[in-house]
C-alpha cells in the first residue's frame, strides 16, 4: 500500500514485535517510526502521549496490541487515532496470500503464510495470525483476534470482538456471535450465541449475561 510521507506502527505486545522484527515481509518503508507502550494497562494513560505529534495529512499508522478483543484495550489507541483523522494502514505479509476480490479494511494484519480465500470480508482492527485460512465468503467482524494456524471455515461469520484460538477449526457456514471466545478442544459444532466462550477452564460452553456468566447446554 502507499504509506504516504511517514508510517509510524505504535502499540504493545507479540504483533507489535513480529512485525518490527520484519519491516521488509509487510513492506514498511524506510524511515518508518516505532512507539511502543510499556504495557496493555498503560493503553488509556499513555495513548495521547503515543500519538502526540503525528500529522494526520503525512502519516499513517498501523496499531498493533495483542488479542485483546473482548476487554476493547486494542480500542484505547485505534479510536483514539481515528478521532484525530489519521490514516489507518492494513499490513499483509509477503508471503500471504490474499484473493483479490476479498474486502479487506483498515488496521488489518495478515502474518505470513496466510490463505485469504475469495470474497472473504475481514472489518476494520482484526489480527490474522500465521499460518491462518480464511475460506471463501467468510466474514470477521471488527476488533477480532484469530490466532496461528485456524481456519474459518466457506461462508462462517465471525462477530465484533471474537477470539478465535490456535489451530481451531470452524466448520462451514457457522454463525459466531459478538465477543465470543473459541479456545478449546471442543470446537463448535453449530451456531453460538453472542457471549459465548468455548475453553478449557470451562465444563461446557459457557455463556455471558450481563455482568457474570451462565453455564448452559449450547442449543
Amino acid at each position: 500500500m502507499n504509506f504516504g510521507e511517514s508510517f509510524c506502527l505504535i502499540g504493545v505486545g507479540d504483533v507489535l514485535q513480529t512485525i518490527a522484527s520484519d519491516p521488509a515481509g509487510y513492506g514498511l518503508p524506510q524511515g518508518w517510526q516505532l512507539r511502543a507502550a510499556s504495557s496493555v494497562a498503560a493503553l488509556s494513560a499513555s495513548a495521547s502521549e503515543l500519538l502526540e505529534g503525528l500529522d494526520p495529512a503525512a502519516t499513517t499508522l498501523f496499531v498493533a496490541v495483542d488479542h485483546n478483543a473482548l476487554n476493547h484495550a486494542r480500542l484505547e489507541l485505534y479510536g483514539a487515532a481515528r478521532l484525530r483523522g489519521l490514516r489507518m494502514a492494513t499490513l499483509v505479509h509477503a508471503r500471504a496470500i490474499v484473493a483479490p476480490d476479498a474486502r479487506v479494511a483498515d488496521n488489518v494484519w495478515i502474518g505470513a503464510g496466510t490463505l485469504i480465500g475469495r470474497a472473504a470480508s475481514i472489518s476494520s482492527d482484526v489480527l490474522i495470525h500465521p499460518g491462518t485460512r480464511i475460506d471463501a465468503g467468510a466474514k470477521i467482524g471488527m476488533h477480532s483476534w484469530i490466532g496461528p494456524g485456524a481456519s474459518v471455515g466457506t461462508d462462517t461469520e465471525i462477530g465484533a470482538h471474537s477470539v478465535i484460538g490456535a489451530d481451531q477449526r470452524l466448520r462451514a457456514g457457522l454463525h459466531i456471535g459478538r465477543h465470543c471466545v473459541i479456545d478449546g478442544t471442543d470446537t463448535p459444532s453449530e451456531h453460538l450465541a453472542s457471549g459465548s466462550f468455548i475453553a478449557p477452564h470451562f465444563a461446557r460452553p459457557a455463556r455471558m449475561i450481563g455482568a457474570g456468566y451462565s453455564f448452559e447446554k449450547r442449543r
